[in-house]
């Protein structure tokens, strides 16, 4: 057989996974172990048995990982039996072919739509306007996640409040979720998360259904031998059903790793792969832990961080490239010398000869890439931006900036443009292009024509909408004539409405907003900190300056990245940036210990990305999201063997400082109510609150106020005298309090 001439390349482990007949099989594949290789022999090697391929069903989770395991199929058997009727792609895929082939049984026609994001919300936005519901307090966006979320867990409308959907936000999502599905099946058309929900909908149909018609969708039950899933710790509830409804008569073989388990936020539930054996009696589990990526000292410190996880199967990855170098842990002032640090090393090697494509640096949130895009921007480092933007270029960050330019140039018509609906305002295209025909006929810009809205052309309800909005960029021109620019940022996300739309949507996408929003003006701060004359449109400038860098080719560029888009790549170096308590682990994560697990998971993700060396770096005290933090260095730190390590920036003598406990300054004191609804006579009296303990903030934080009840923290400004904290109450909308009069919780 071809299969013994290839089958040799493969170590006893991977051999074992081929060639495992008779049984479910789960492969734990670790870090670098050769998990695509061992899927693709195995499959060919059923191929090279004669399992035909219309009877093997091979299921991973990105289009770009199915053409991968096709070609390399095609590389082992040729290109023909790869193409032969072998069902190979993503979960979506698979069931939107189901679908078309059998979707009489769930309602669709063979022709129907699938909605992708952009339709998903334009549909949703109808639903909300149907319903006389604010898109404004209620963003299509979020209310499209909490349903995808839902979907996703294979949970229904009724099952919001079990997710933890509260109200008001629970009656609203009930109501929008139907409306949005009676829309859907009326336009033939299903979302990403339909082609999940009703493909286990027409399986179960098809399996117990006296119907003629339903017959050949019952076929699927013995159509396929073999099924194969990659990535199976990356799986919903939903998927799992999925697979195990397609793999009743077949064989199933599962590939993954436990302790790569990262997308919990978005769905994946780290059980599917947990629990696997004891949903399949008879299942053997074979580990791969020969790792051909890293050397043992990174190795080391991978298993020191992940081994302290209690939910996980349990495997300990080894390597015979050698030793190699230590890791390095280096400990900062703050996170401009970090970013000094980091860039300037980026800098030296590869003024040595080192490839730039294989420098990496991580960062637990995008928020945290400002500084260090700044420092390589000086060290004269060409970077990209993998998964993410660059800092200045993000959606929030551009509008933010838009209306500050029309602060500084009110005839600025791109940037009107830009903002004139953001945050919603119900002011569309048609109403702009009329605008703009008017501004055009009488030689004037648009600021100008929405102050004679009527006069061009306008109805009614629309003309107030756009005169609002010139009384508004009028207002704020004067309100921020003599105020410091950071402080004229603030003014603008708030008044604007911009703050309060971002805070209703509710999501972690919406959260991660808010945090660039927060430390682009914690970036204004520290313009006038080294610029303490500067106006706003000197800090506009050095801002297009440094947006104004050509793209580089990737092979003159090092990568940056959060941890997240790290998952699958690799790099002959590696920076984990920022490596502290609060920050990563993620704040969200320090009192949930299945968070904390999957924080260790990153961390387990991130350490297995280096091949040769790996630099892990935090700071005594950090500027982030505007304002400034003091946390201990990251648990995970503590965790590393000193055996693999090598600690820069303390005394090599071991002391408590790796495990500190946080130092944090004071930040409650002196703090006044800034919002005009707020009664000041229902207010403790100020002796009460003079010995209370400083407190670090965070996005998300609750806060207790004496009459508004329990609040979600969105934002802060200030210190000291003018600390003030930016509130949302479920039930009284966003208010501004200054924080002497608030209780942390």
């Amino acid at each position: 057989m071809v299969y013994v001439v290839w089958v040799v390349s493969l170590n006893e482990a991977q051999q074992r996974a081929v060639r495992h007949r008779g049984g479910p099989l789960l492969v734990l594949a670790g870090a670098g172990t050769g998990k695509t290789r061992v899927i693709t022999h195995r499959v060919a090697a059923l191929l090279d048995e004669g399992v035909p391929p219309w009877r093997i069903l091979a299921v991973t989770f990105t289009n770009k990982a199915a053409g991968e395991m096709r070609a390399r199929i095609g590389d082992l058997c040729g290109p023909e039996m790869a193409r032969a009727g072998m069902w190979v792609g993503t979960f979506h895929a698979i069931c939107a072919r189901v679908i078309r082939r059998h979707g009489h049984l769930v309602g669709l026609g063979p022709n129907f739509a699938i909605y992708d994001t952009a339709d998903q919300k334009a549909a949703m936005k109808r639903v909300l306007k149907a319903q006389n519901v604010s898109d404004r307090a209620y963003r299509p966006v979020g209310i499209l996640a909490q349903i995808d979320y839902a979907k996703n867990r294979g949970a229904g409308p009724e099952d919001l409040e079990e997710l933890g959907v509260e109200e008001p936000l629970l009656s609203v999502v009930k109501r929008a979720w139907a409306g949005y599905e009676r829309m859907l099946r009326a336009a033939d058309a299903a979302d990403f998360g339909d082609l999940l929900v009703l493909t286990v909908r027409l399986l179960k149909l098809a399996r117990t259904s006296q119907d003629p018609l339903a017959e050949d969708a019952a076929a699927l039950f013995t159509r396929f031998q073999h099924v194969v899933v990659d990535e199976f710790q990356d799986t919903n509830p939903v998927q799992g059903e999925i697979v195990g409804l397609l793999s009743q008569n077949a064989e199933l073989c599962v590939v993954g790793d436990d302790d790569q388990s990262i997308y919990g936020w978005r769905g994946a539930d780290v059980a599917q792969i947990l629990r696997f054996p004891d949903r399949h009696p008879g299942c053997e589990t074979i580990r791969l832990e020969q790792n051909y990526r890293s050397t043992t000292h990174i190795l080391d410190c991978a298993e020191a961080v992940i081994s302290r996880n209690q939910d996980r199967l349990g495997k300990s990855l080894w390597s015979d490239l050698g030793e190699g170098s230590k890791v390095v842990v280096s400990r900062l002032d703050d996170e401009r010398s970090e970013a000094q640090w980091i860039s300037s090393q980026v800098a030296q090697r590869v003024a040595d000869g080192e490839s730039p494509h294989e420098f990496a640096i991580f960062y637990r949130t995008h928020a945290q890439s400002r500084a260090l895009e700044e420092a390589l921007r000086a060290a004269g480092v060409h970077y990209r931006i993998v998964g993410g933007t660059r800092f200045f270029d993000r959606a929030e960050v551009k509008d933010v900036i838009a209306y500050l330019r029309i602060l500084v140039t009110p005839h600025s018509d791109l940037d009107l443009i830009r903002v004139i609906n953001r945050p919603a305002r119900r002011i569309g295209a048609k109403t702009v292009d009329t605008l703009l025909g008017y501004a055009a006929s009488q030689q004037i810009s648009l600021f100008e024509a929405l102050k004679h809205a009527q006069s061009a052309g306008l109805k009614k309800a629309a003309a107030s909408r756009v005169t609002a909005v010139a009384e508004l960029l009028a207002s704020l021109r004067e309100e921020v004539r003599d105020v410091a620019i950071d402080e004229q940022a603030r003014l603008v996300v708030e008044r604007t409405g911009y703050l309060e739309a971002l805070a209703n949507e509710d999501t972690i996408d919406a959260d991660a907003r808010l945090e660039n929003i927060q430390e682009f003006i914690g970036s204004m701060g520290e313009f006038l900190e080294q610029s303490p004359e500067a106006s706003l449109a000197e800090y506009l400038e050095m801002v297009s300056l440094s947006t104004s860098e050509a793209q580089q080719d990737a092979r003159e560029c090092i990568t940056m990245m959060t941890v997240h888009s790290s998952k699958g790549l690799e790099f002959d170096h590696v920076f984990m940036s920022g490596m502290e308590d609060r920050i990563f682990p993620h704040v969200r994560a320090i009192d949930d210990r299945d968070e904390m697990e999957e924080e260790r998971r990153l961390a387990y993700v991130a350490i297995t990305r280096a091949r040769r060396r790996l630099a892990i770096s935090f700071t005594n005290r950090r500027f982030l999201y505007g304002d400034h933090q003091v946390n201990p260095p990251s648990r995970f730190i503590g965790n590393l063997p000193r055996t693999a390590i090598h600690e820069l920036g303390r005394s090599s003598r071991r002391s408590t400082t790796l495990r500190a406990k946080p130092q944090v300054e004071s930040t409650w004191d002196d703090d006044i109510v800034l919002d005009p609804d707020v009664d000041l006579s229902e207010e403790h009296d100020e002796a009460d609150y003079d010995d209370r303990p400083a407190v670090p903030l965070y996005v998300g934080m609750q806060i207790r106020h004496a009459k508004f009840g329990i609040g979600d923290l969105v934002g802060w400004s200030g210190s000291g005298d003018s600390m003030r904290l930016n509130i949302r109450f479920a039930d009284r909308g966003m208010k501004t309090i200054l924080a002497r009069f608030c209780e942390p919780l």
